[in-house]
């Protein structure tokens, strides 16, 4: 009887192991681990491929798919590669490269595992795969078929949705991620396969073309811009001002150590941006150019548009994004021009919310202010402005007199102002209407009446 109560303790206590084993599955960074010559370290890195124990299963969003890094074909051909970058979408680390190459194949099996297991995938898919990792002596961990055609290597690639792209994340400096650290808790290793964002860097010498690597630099440092071979550079001129550019953080070091050879994989042109420092500088770029802002604060939120403004108040612009915001947060925005009733707007391809503050204070305006009579330029900051409501054109739309007896405007978002001659203090956007300056007023709580 003893021995049988003992049979079933050590049952219950195995099953209790094996679920908790289960519970702390390891996780693409655990998989990503290095030593101190960048030569990955998790037991399963080149573990043995005849074990089937030794496959992993990764899940993700995709951040480079199948057809914007390399041409998969088919059909098969030298040259012809599949490749995806994959971000662990559950944390904010880890993120792994697959490959497979087509020369190890050949027609007609590389033509057949396209369909299978080598399958299309687009940037924002959620995708899960399943296969063996390696380490090629490049500087990272990646999943691939060990350069070979044995169909027991094959890994397959699983669709399991379409979340969309993440956010980037902003890399301050290059300094910040262009140095070797086995802990990853800085530097290249802990933005490995990650997609990421650099703000006001300068291109060094080389051709603006598909397939070309350059380099990038700040005051810090610089580090590798390698410009996709299925991207469209090639007959876009070379930017020669400062830029902003979002891409998949890469390395490829192949002699030991394996601690340089870290690069940002740039997609498409639409990824390389002006990097400017004030919002007012975006009225002097083209409708059509890519312009790029970081550490901006939302001033107030209106359907389907926001405004944001510099921390020292001298300027705004107008942001063409439905996405969630509120006052106060610091944003950074890398988009396209546009030219909407001759206010220059920026429509963003990537919005990154940085942090929440604080909502800004406007500033005390009279009408010599409004009309840039005292040369102090207002448009697009937020205000605060006494007037008097003058006539209700309907649709949130007002005429409103400023102190100096002057005819403004006004619009309004879901609510009514007050009765005509009600002397009222506003609190809102300064933008132009035909020549007039009109005040957005976001919400019934930024008007005061005044007895």
């Amino acid at each position: 009887m003893v021995r049988r109560e003992r049979q079933i303790i050590i049952l219950i206590l195995a099953v209790f192991l094996f679920a908790a084993g289960c519970s702390t599955a390891d996780t693409i960074w655990d998989y990503e681990a290095v030593n101190s010559i960048g030569r990955g370290i998790h037991p399963k890195v080149n573990a043995d491929a005849s074990d089937p124990a030794n496959r992993v299963t990764v899940e993700g969003v995709v951040i480079g798919g199948s057809h914007e890094i390399l041409n998969p074909g088919p059909p098969a051909g030298m040259g012809i590669q599949y490749t995806l970058f994959i971000q662990d979408d559950t944390s904010d680390r880890g993120g792994i490269q697959v490959w497979a190459g087509s020369w190890f194949y050949g027609d007609p099996m590389w033509t057949d595992l396209r369909q299978t297991d080598y399958i299309d995938v687009q940037p924002g898919d959620r995708v899960r795969v399943t296969g063996f990792l390696s380490d090629a002596g490049r500087g990272k961990v990646v999943i691939n078929h060990r350069h070979s055609n044995n169909p027991d290597l094959v890994f397959h690639v699983e669709i399991l949705g379409h979340p969309g792209m993440p956010d980037p994340v902003l890399i301050n400096s290059v300094s910040e991620c262009n140095y070797f650290d086995e802990t990853r808790s800085g530097g290249g290793e802990f933005y490995q396969t990650r997609w990421v964002m650099l703000h006001g860097v300068l291109l060094g010498p080389g051709n603006w073309v598909n397939n070309s690597l350059l380099t990038i630099s700040d005051t810090t440092g610089a580090v590798g811009l390698l410009l996709s071979a299925r991207g469209n550079f090639t007959g876009n001129p070379k930017p020669d001002f400062p830029i902003s550019v979002v891409g998949i953080f890469d390395q490829e070091d192949t002699t030991s150590p394996h601690t340089e050879g870290y690069r940002i994989w740039v997609k498409k042109q639409e990824d390389v941006a002006r990097a400017i420092n004030h919002c007012r500088e975006v009225r002097l770029c083209s409708a059509g150019e890519m312009s790029a802002l970081v550490g901006k604060v939302v001033s107030r939120v209106y359907p389907g548009f926001f405004y944001v403004q510099d921390e020292t108040r001298t300027g705004g612009v107008r942001i063409d994004s439905s996405k969630i915001v509120s006052p106060g947060d610091r944003i950074c925005v890398h988009g396209q021009v546009s030219n909407i009733n001759n206010e220059k707007t920026l429509n963003p391809r990537y919005l990154i919310i940085q942090n929440s503050g604080g909502a800004p204070k406007p500033i005390g305006v009279t009408s010599r202010e409004l009309w840039c009579s005292s040369g102090l330029d207002v448009y697009g900051l937020l205000v605060r402005c006494v007037c008097v409501v003058k006539e209700y054109q309907g649709n949130g739309s007002y005429l409103l007199t400023d102190d100096a007896g002057r005819t403004i405007k006004a619009q309004t978002y879901g609510f009514d102002l007050p009765e005509n001659g009600t002397r009222v203090a506003v609190n809102a956007v300064v933008a132009q209407s035909e020549g007039v300056p009109m005040l957005l007023i976001a919400s019934a709580s930024d008007v005061e009446v005044i007895n």
